[in-house]
């Protein structure tokens, strides 16, 4: 397995500092929310964003492990009308063309307030949408993995993971998996059993607390990178945290991952 921090857990002008910690304690992977590195429009210009990878490549040994808040600032909802769903459908469509563009298999569903169900609403309404997006994102060699949303953030669909795991069977596309969010995990109490027998929907692993804490030493974290090893898994284990201003912090954590997952 690999490891991965995302960059929302730090300010741009840290990301040297940053980078350097990566290296030091054998980071991979830069998971990026695409409007902190192309704030305006992230997905018009595939050709700077491929750049701007080779970039960070060649100059850091990084890959982009994984994209997310990919729906950022936009206010369309998956319940909505027909019109608001084409325009997700189609600005998903252009978030993996440039998750595409930059040698990035991974995109994280998150977009807790974008999912909300209204009253009437059905899970199978969203079948259909998510269909269309596993699709699309299969031919372009790119997985978008949703993750289940705890109540905390103010959403009502697909708030555990066992919810979030039967909803990716219903769907049954190659382009739809699973991320494990630990934060939901352990916002629910949920153990590593509501897993383990279905890791192969597992696409990405966010290392989170709720409502996105300074990461904790739990057992949990054991547990789970012991399911790692014996499932032979090659994929990121990712920090997602809040911002931080103090990087030294960003480093106890990737110290502390980089001592039980690696």
């Amino acid at each position: 397995m690999r490891l991965s921090i995302s960059n929302i857990g730090w300010e741009k002008d840290d990301d040297l500092r940053v980078f350097a910690l990566m290296n030091k304690y054998g980071f991979e992977g830069l998971e990026i929310a695409p409007t902190r590195v192309f704030p305006d429009t992230p997905y018009e210009d595939l050709d700077a964003a491929k750049e701007w990878s080779k970039t960070i490549h060649s100059k850091y040994g990084f890959t982009i492990s994984s994209i997310q808040s990919i729906w950022y600032g936009k206010t369309e909802k998956v319940f909505g009308d027909n019109v608001e769903k084409e325009i997700l459908i189609n600005y998903t469509k252009k978030a993996i063309d440039f998750s595409e563009a930059i040698g990035c298999r991974n995109l994280v569903f998150g977009c807790p307030r974008n999912r909300l169900m209204p009253d009437g609403a059905k899970e199978t309404d969203a079948l259909s949408f998510f269909k269309q997006i596993g699709s699309y994102a299969s031919m372009h060699n790119c997985v978008v993995a949703i993750e289940a949303n705890p109540r905390i953030y103010n959403t009502n669909f697909l708030n555990t993971t066992k919810q979030a795991v039967d909803f990716i069977k219903k769907v049954n596309s190659n382009g739809l998996m699973l991320n494990l969010d630990v934060g939901t995990m352990i916002e629910n109490k949920e153990n590593i059993s509501v897993i383990s027998e279905n890791f192969s929907l597992v696409h990405h692993i966010h290392i989170s607390e709720p409502c996105l804490r300074i990461i904790e030493k739990r057992d949990l974290h054991i547990e789970l990178a012991d399911l790692l090893k014996k499932k032979k898994y090659d994929g990121y284990v990712s920090i997602e945290v809040g911002k931080q201003d103090d990087p030294e912090l960003l480093a106890s954590m990737m110290e502390y991952l980089s001592d039980i997952f690696i």
